[in-house]
């Protein structure tokens, strides 16, 4: 189509317009009047279209809705969390995924840094109870008794103290019975980003030329009036003003198990880098079986007992005790009791009584001689 001059009333002439140094008089009019060109008006839906996000996985989600130019950012869920962890087999460790909790449950001896304990010569697997040991130097099977110096205890450090329990000499039977008690003796969000404020390009007039100044909306003002927030926490939003694309990155392994820990004193062990739980160490007082019991005594794991009552038997090569401190006394009344003395015996010397191959009663010296005399 040809290009034709505007003609404009002057003076009451009608005369082309020269438009290098001539102007139109727009005043009165809007952009409503003027049909849209290659150079187009801001819209709120253009503005909104031009715009994205993307979603590039992990937990948690971030969408766009295009009619409202709302950003929606959902952090990941309790479960989505508690999914990505988990406990070894046969590790005695509990894990319950809906709520987050760790915790032990019948540790297996195999997962223990003790789970035995030797008697003498007799191995004791935790858990085990045995009435017979093997392997003592000196035990009563009624009672335990210590004579001299008392009983030693070195402590949690080995070095040159000591603690030394003795009694001192009786006048009489005494009984210290020991209380049944404990002691010591004397603890997501949503994100959005709107676009605000009436937007770019506009129409001015200058009053004194007859001049209209439109400014046109580009990609670039729309997209450097558009920021995203970062809150924090696992994850990430960033944006690019030179294409306009949100980019949302889902919270990382580590940054999932950087959330987690175990209970100090548990016996359990956690490696943020892996995300794995184990155990090590794991004390007694978490422990299903913590102690045997012995005749009739209980010892706990990793502790060793000098009294021992209750035993039906006790095999050993040797027993050596004081003459003083053993006896052999009536199973029904315990007040009648037998004494050996070798106070008479030579010194660095050992004597044999032989057993003979009979039953019958023992006579003394006394008995012998008081028979011999009556026999005359």
């Amino acid at each position: 189509m040809a290009t034709r001059k505007a003609i404009a009333l002057v003076n009451g002439y009608l005369e082309e317009v020269n438009t290098p140094t001539d102007k139109l008089d727009f005043a009165g009019n809007t952009t409503t009047d003027l049909t849209e060109g290659t150079n187009l008006y801001y819209l709120d839906s253009r503005a909104r279209s031009a715009i994205s996000v993307t979603d590039s996985g992990g937990d948690g989600s971030l969408t766009y809705d295009n009619s409202t130019g709302v950003i929606t950012y959902t952090g990941p869920s309790a479960s989505e969390v508690r999914a990505h962890l988990s406990v070894a087999v046969g590790s005695g460790l509990t894990y319950n995924s809906g709520t987050g909790e760790f915790g032990t449950n019948a540790i297996p001896n195999a997962q223990l840094a003790n789970s035995t304990i030797t008697l003498g010569s007799t191995l004791i697997n935790l858990g085990d109870t045995k009435l017979t040991l093997a392997g003592f130097t000196s035990i009563d099977a009624g009672q335990f008794n210590v004579t001299g110096a008392g009983v030693q205890f070195e402590g949690a450090t080995p070095d040159a103290f000591e603690t030394l329990l003795e009694a001192a000499d009786p006048t009489a039977d005494q009984v210290i019975t020991l209380p049944n008690a404990t002691g010591t003796v004397a603890l997501l969000n949503t994100i959005s980003a709107t676009t605000t404020g009436s937007g770019y390009g506009s129409l001015t007039y200058n009053s004194s030329t007859g001049v209209f100044d439109f400014a046109v909306v580009t990609d670039s003002n729309i997209r450097g009036a558009i920021s995203v927030t970062d809150s924090g926490g696992d994850g990430s939003l960033t944006y690019d003003n030179s294409t306009g694309v949100i980019t949302y990155t889902g919270p990382s392994a580590s940054d999932v198990r950087a959330h987690f820990s175990v209970a100090v004193g548990s016996g359990l062990t956690y490696n943020s880098g892996t995300g794995e739980f184990g155990t090590s160490n794991i004390p007694n007082s978490q422990l299903q079986n913590s102690s045997v019991t012995v005749g009739s005594t209980a010892i706990a794991l990793g502790s060793s007992a000098t009294t021992i009552a209750g035993l039906l038997s006790v095999t050993s090569t040797a027993i050596i005790t004081d003459d003083s401190g053993f006896r052999v006394r009536n199973n029904s009344d315990t007040t009648k009791q037998i004494a050996l003395d070798v106070s008479g015996v030579s010194t660095s010397t050992t004597r044999t009584l032989a057993v003979p191959d009979s039953n019958g009663t023992i006579a003394t010296e006394d008995f012998a001689t008081a028979v011999a005399i009556a026999l005359g």
